[in-house]
């Protein structure tokens, strides 16, 4: 009910806006009619009208046009262009309750979708207006000498290049629905590629999905809902309960799995065709805990405005705001109590084994940096405490000792590169530690040095060394082949120095990475995979490296500066003095 108010406000103000506003533009979409439409459908049937207004696609629709409507946002089109979505959604609603009205619609480059039901594709384009009756569709240009009518069976789509039952046109292609049953429970998505609205997530949205590709989207669904029916039978009826919508994306060269969610598309789980069932309900459950975060912050306020600072989440390249903390901790907060019950009746547990690992000292870490924040209500504490708590008992469990080194391992590794991307020393000390060193001057003692935020790319957190603990751990036999040398059993190329390190051979990857860094100083990977291996050759004689990889980087470029000479970066860790740390504003803490 919260979030269908929610709608039913934004709704309101949507409406009161665009009559103050755009008034000329109210008028050419037809907007009041639409509205009466909606109205007299909501008495008929409210619960078919409500479910409407939560469908994810109105959400992002309703939000876009009050941003357009107060200049937030721009659009090349013109405004009533997105006001005439009202139009569709009204038609929707006199369809489903068999409500005889006529609305105006904006046919968009010969499609017409019809949120939650499907699209139509024809010879229509432009203006028009629709009558529904029954539960048939007919649609009309708005200039009369644009063609006959079309006419469409919602709830019975026709064969292609034919005319459909009673008349109706060809070229209605419904939502698919992907519905799966296991042990007593059911869950039914829309698997939908067609809504418009979709384009404001802002995500590598899938175009089309043919039908070969939905039936791989129905097999990963029935095999994710089987493992979430026995992870934990009422959680997955919660899930069930309140996600209605999956948007498809497109696997890119940044990510070939992907998922993402909105508090505006609530219900919607944005994704990539998942790789097995383990995937697909790993990524459900991830996006499940967003949309109850943002539907609970919709109701309370955890913590006070923080504009400005910002924090290391380990999960992003990029430094996030105190908001996108405490969802990626609650996320991986469900994720971690689903690869500790996996990692128990998985028959090769390793790889749930190391999620569990990882996440639940991650998600720790980012708790203790929220509560430090000095920005959580009293209800903001119970609430991160209560996080704290659950997280506390997945600490005592025991993991085997390899999956868990390599937890601890990619841990080290995302905050090495994390600090070489997105922090920045202060430059004149920076300088003056380059100038130092170019006269051969001794470094001074007990320096302080502040790092700034200087945020680096966006996006997830991906890298070579973290692909080959996962080959390791998916694919023993692969990667233990090659370990041996066995060529052509890899399927994507790795560095010598990515490799070397997989297999152990610590000392031939640390010579590896420095002849990479020679090669080229802004390999930022090259200098994380250093840190890590004089982690385990020299930790006492590295901890600057290890500690502060970035200000190690950002003197070896001052000194090529100054210089036009490369040096090595382990004879500038051992001179460079080891500086009390000032802090920074991101609120990260060592590892």
């Amino acid at each position: 009910m919260t979030q269908l108010s929610k709608r039913l406000l934004v709704l309101r103000a949507f409406l009161d806006d665009a009559a103050h506003l755009k008034p000329d533009a109210v008028a050419k979409s037809g907007l009041d009619a639409s509205f009466k439409v909606l109205v007299a459908a909501q008495r008929i049937a409210a619960d078919e009208v409500g479910e409407l207004l939560l469908s994810p696609g109105f959400g992002l629709w309703a939000m876009h046009c009050l941003r357009r409507l107060h200049g937030t946002v721009t659009s090349p089109t013109p405004i009533e262009d997105d006001l005439a979505g009202l139009g569709t959604l009204a038609v929707v609603a006199a369809l489903r309750t068999g409500l005889d009205a006529e609305v105006t619609l904006l046919i968009s480059g010969s499609e017409l979708v019809l949120p939650t039901l499907g699209r139509y594709r024809g010879e229509l384009t432009g203006w028009a207006r629709a009558r529904t009756a029954g539960r048939m569709l007919t649609i009309r240009s708005a200039d009369p000498a644009d063609g006959r009518p079309v006419r469409i069976d919602w709830q019975r789509p026709a064969q292609p290049g034919r005319s459909g039952p009673g008349g109706a046109d060809a070229g209605w292609e419904p939502v698919p629905v992907l519905g799966s049953e296991a042990d007593g429970g059911r869950i039914d998505l829309r698997l939908d590629f067609h809504d418009p609205a979709r384009r404001w997530l802002d995500l590598p949205m899938t175009a089309e999905v043919e039908p070969d590709a939905v039936e791989l989207w129905q097999q990963r669904i029935d095999e994710g809902w089987r493992i979430l029916r026995r992870h934990d039978p009422p959680a997955a009826e919660a899930l069930a309960a309140g996600l209605t919508t999956i948007f498809p994306l497109r696997v890119t060269s940044e990510a070939t799995e992907l998922s993402a969610s909105a508090g505006e598309a609530f219900g919607a789980v944005a994704m990539t065709l998942p790789k097995d069932g383990l995937s697909c309900a790993a990524a459900l459950i991830h996006e499940f805990q967003h949309n109850k975060l943002s539907a609970l912050l919709d109701l309370v306020t955890l913590f006070e405005s923080v504009e400005g600072r910002l924090f290391y989440a380990p999960w992003r390249a990029d430094p996030r705001p105190l908001p996108g903390l405490l969802q990626g901790a609650y996320a991986y907060l469900g994720l971690v109590d689903f690869w500790n019950f996996q990692r128990r009746v998985l028959s090769e547990p390793d790889y749930a084994h190391f999620e569990f690992a990882r996440w639940r000292e991650e998600v720790w870490r980012v708790l203790v940096t929220i509560r430090l924040s000095g920005a959580l209500t009293p209800l903001g504490l119970r609430f991160i405490d209560g996080m704290r708590t659950v997280i506390g008992r997945h600490r005592q469990a025991a993991v085997p000792a390899e999956p868990r080194r390599l937890a601890r391992q990619i841990s080290l590794d995302t905050w090495t590169t994390w600090r070489l991307c997105n922090l920045e020393p202060a430059a004149d000390q920076v300088a003056a530690l380059a100038e130092a060193w170019a006269k051969g001057r001794q470094a001074p003692a007990g320096m302080r040095v502040d790092a700034g935020v200087r945020p680096g790319s966006r996006g997830l957190v991906h890298s070579a060394r973290l692909d080959l603990v996962h080959l390791r751990l998916n694919e023993p036999k692969v990667f233990a082949a090659a370990r041996e040398g066995v060529p052509g059993v890899l399927e994507q190329e790795f560095s010598l120095a990515d490799r070397a390190h997989a297999f152990g051979d610590v000392h031939l990857a640390a010579a590896a990475y420095k002849q990479e860094i020679a090669g080229d100083p802004d390999r930022l990977g090259a200098w994380a995979g250093l840190a890590l291996c004089r982690r385990e050759t020299d930790p006492g004689g590295s901890r600057i490296l290890i500690a502060h990889p970035e200000l190690v980087r950002a003197v070896h470029r001052g000194i090529e500066e100054l210089t036009g000479k490369r040096i090595d970066p382990d004879a500038l860790t051992s001179w460079l003095p080891e500086p009390v740390p000032a802090g920074t504003t991101t609120g990260t803490t060592e590892l």
